[in-house]
């Protein structure tokens, strides 16, 4: 079971960061999060996604998507063949959860973001905990 919980949630963080990281470099930031952002809206009123626009941010947020993309497909490869590339997951669940504690380290120095950003750092905080015990059960099994 927790093999199989294990793999589960590494594909879908991998294929996520490969959908996403695609849609950026190719769409741009502005594009990519006005449409996770009209998701979010249908549950709450979180209001629109504003200042991802800008030259600069876009520039830079394309540039690292291609090592998003990169993570993904590392990620997906690993869920693949547990037997033969298991012992990448704590480095990669790590990284997922360190990208998490720099967004709460914006969070805390800068202030609050839209509820997008909210629901990612969510997920970048709780999945790599429970993807590591999973790991670690299907590991010692």
């Amino acid at each position: 079971m927790a093999r199989k919980l294990l793999q589960t949630g590494l594909y879908f963080i991998g294929i996520a960061a490969v959908l996403i990281g695609s849609a950026i470099a190719l769409l741009g930031i502005e594009t990519v999060g006005r449409f996770f952002t009209s998701f979010i809206n249908l549950a709450v009123d979180a209001g629109p996604l504003t200042d991802l626009g800008q030259p600069n941010d876009d520039s830079e947020l394309r540039f690292y998507s291609v090592f998003f993309v990169a993570y993904g497909i590392v990620l997906v490869q690993t869920a693949g063949n547990l037997a033969r590339h298991g012992h990448r997951v704590p480095i990669l669940l790590g990284l997922f959860f360190a990208g998490g504690i720099v967004r709460l380290l914006s969070l805390l120095t800068i202030g609050t973001p839209h509820a997008l950003f909210l629901m990612l750092l969510g997920f970048e905080l709780l999945l790599p905990p429970l993807l590591y015990i999973c790991w670690r059960q299907a590991r010692d099994a």
